[in-house]
């Protein structure tokens, strides 16, 4: 199988389209990008085998991501600790934080 990656620059212009003209919102490409990774992780670490997650999330959207994707991983079955950076104010990673705040993938 080949993979295809994409540089920042064609990633901004992809982010830029998918918020522009087809009017995607961060929540929802931050839902999408966190059950993607979430998907793939599944498929390449069975829950049997691998049942146990530790996911360290940054400050940014990027991190956003990585919660998101604790979240799904929570809900396909697996133990998940997520390490969130402490007190960050950004208001869409504080929104993703709460959701993982409810379903007790960190204390």
């Amino acid at each position: 199988m080949d993979l295809t990656y994409v540089g920042q620059e064609q990633a901004i212009k992809i982010d830029e389209e998918l918020m522009g003209p087809l009017g995607f919102s961060v929540d929802q490409l931050m839902e999408l990008a966190g059950l993607s990774v979430a998907t793939s992780l599944a498929e390449v670490y069975n829950l049997q085998t691998f049942p146990r997650v530790l996911i360290f999330c940054g400050p940014g959207n990027n991190g956003g991501d990585g919660l998101v994707a604790a979240r799904h991983l929570y809900h396909f079955g697996y133990s998940v600790q997520a390490c969130p950076p402490s007190n960050y104010p950004e208001s869409t990673f504080m929104l993703t934080s709460t959701a993982c705040y409810s379903t007790c993938l960190w204390r």
